[in-house]
């Protein structure tokens, strides 16, 4: 998965335009992750929230020139039913 200086995801490789330029889908199998970064595309990892746990904030983070989705959790509390009594 890819991501644009746009942000843009690109959940599978397809062409696509940059600018004035049409590049094929094979620059994402043919291309170093440089290559990709010199026209605004990097490596993406979307995050996940884990079972139990609500999101109460996301951010995303550059490492080695791939970004990385976080979020910011805290668990559930589910309220007691109401039985009548």
């Amino acid at each position: 998965m890819w991501i644009t200086s746009e942000n843009n995801i690109i959940r599978q490789p397809e062409g696509i335009r940059i600018g004035d330029v049409n590049h094929p889908a094979s620059i994402f199998w043919c291309w170093s992750k440089e290559q990709l970064a010199e026209i605004g595309v990097k490596p993406y990892h979307p995050g996940e929230v884990p079972a139990g746990q609500r999101v109460t904030g996301a951010y995303t983070e550059e490492v080695d020139g791939e970004i990385y989705e976080h979020f910011n959790t805290e668990p559930i509390i589910e309220e007691p039913a109401n039985d009548p009594v």
